[in-house]
């Protein structure tokens, strides 16, 4: 979180109400936000529905809320996948690293290692 001392008082209007608040956030970032709010309230808040506006509030915070979870969930599926992904890696650091340890003492062929075959298998 913030330190009080970083908010920034700010007015902004949603849905046609004033507010004065106290925010961290950048102009642009504060702007999305708000558009956000509008485009829901405009989904939700509709004279044509027959509920009255506070269950529409409730249904729209049902929605972003839902839209909040889902997003939760995605982001604790993706930790695992890195943290699988990082257990893979460093498994096959190990396999390699043995793979160094037991080839070391041993002579590798630094020559063509088919010189003696393609001498052999050359027409005659």
């Amino acid at each position: 979180m913030t330190d009080a001392g970083s908010l920034q008082p700010t007015k902004l209007v949603i849905g046609g109400e004033r507010f004065q608040i106290q925010t961290d956030l950048s102009a642009e970032e504060l702007q999305a936000l708000v558009s956000y709010i509008e485009e829901k309230m405009s989904e939700h808040l509709t004279p044509s529905m027959r509920a009255e506006p506070r269950k529409q509030l409730i249904l729209m915070s049902m929605e972003i809320a839902a839209e909040l979870f889902a997003l939760r969930q995605r982001v604790a599926e993706l930790e695992q996948t890195q943290e699988r992904t990082a257990q893979s890696v460093e498994r096959l650091v190990d396999i390699l690293s043995d793979v160094e340890d037991e080839t070391k003492g041993h002579s590798i062929i630094t020559e063509d290692p088919l010189g003696a075959a393609s001498a052999f298998l050359s027409p005659r």
